[in-house]
């Protein structure tokens, strides 16, 4: 017996399939491996960038947890010269690569990056919660705990304020037209960095929010400074999560899709492939009454925005 091919796949979907997804990009992808080698998280990235394209997807954010992703994506981009399909790299502020260094966010600029993330795992805020990368990370390395509990990067000095390496960071890429989005920092640190994001004119994604806060005005605030809200399809699939589609229905309701940005951000071997994934959350939306015109804003119209690339 063959095996099926993946020109099946279309066929056993429901027709239309793609409506939703025609021209959008997706600003928080993570390559296989990530982690590490051995915690598969799905196909290899090439195998999945094609799917997304058959599901109507222009585009990909290219990020990792450990590593800058723009040798990946140039790679990747190549493959898929063909069909439009676009790979952007990212470059995330963690230990590995130094922390808060706008040499660093430099030195990946001119290596082709376009998305920078502030430290995720290696965030402080991150480190005090335990958070659930810092402890996968430490099944991969036996020496993780005492690197991570040295390294931990804050974002803001005892008094409050953003710290001046953070500022100087967001300086870099305001300087070189990056993306900024604020990986795994707390509340008040997002709510720091997209306060000095709307004083300079930096654009700014404040990544999953409802990590944080389900509260609207505080989602709000952050809107009202000019920066993109992610809402991650990820927490919602997890066996753990504690997100439902309604509580996303709930909090864009009271952001709005202006300044929403819908993603996946899923790594794990429980869930489909990233498309597949997209294409679930936002039929789901659909079905809870979101329009096509709204979701395209959020899937389409604001990554574009936020990456600073055409419409």
């Amino acid at each position: 017996m063959t095996e099926p091919t993946r020109d099946l796949l279309p066929a056993a979907l429901p027709e239309g399939f793609d409506r939703l997804l025609r021209g959008a990009i997706d600003v928080h992808v993570h390559g296989q491996p990530d982690l590490s080698a051995a915690l598969a998280n799905r196909g290899a990235d090439l195998d999945v960038a094609r799917l997304a394209h058959a599901y109507g997807l222009s585009g990909w954010v290219l990020k990792s947890h450990l590593w800058s992703t723009m040798d990946r994506a140039s790679h990747l981009q190549r493959a898929m010269a063909e069909t439009g399909f676009a790979v952007y790299g990212s470059i995330t502020l963690n230990p590995p690569v130094g922390g808060l260094e706008p040499s660093v966010v430099e030195l990946a600029a001119a290596h082709g990056a376009r998305v920078v993330f502030l430290p995720t795992w290696g965030a402080a805020a991150d480190a005090e919660r335990d958070g659930y990368i810092a402890m996968l990370l430490r099944r991969v390395s036996p020496a993780f705990a005492d690197y991570h509990a040295r390294r931990a990067i804050a974002l803001r000095e005892p008094s409050g304020a953003l710290c001046g390496r953070a500022r100087a960071v967001v300086d870099a890429c305001h300087a070189l037209g990056l993306a900024l989005a604020t990986g795994h920092a707390s509340l008040a640190e997002s709510r720091a960095v997209a306060a000095y994001c709307a004083q300079i004119g930096q654009r700014l994604l404040v990544t999953h929010p409802l990590h944080y806060t389900r509260d609207p005005v505080e989602l709000r605030e952050f809107v009202d400074m000019g920066a993109y809200v992610e809402f991650a399809n990820a927490p919602l699939v997890h066996p753990d999560g504690h997100l439902t589609i309604r509580d996303v229905h709930e909090a864009l309701a009271a952001v709005g899709p202006e300044r929403a940005i819908l993603t996946t951000d899923v790594f794990s071997r429980w869930v489909p492939p990233e498309p597949e994934c997209l294409r679930m959350f936002v039929e789901q939306l659909a079905y809870l009454g979101w329009t096509a015109e709204q979701i395209a804003t959020m899937v389409a119209t604001n990554p574009r925005a936020f990456l600073g690339v055409p419409a």
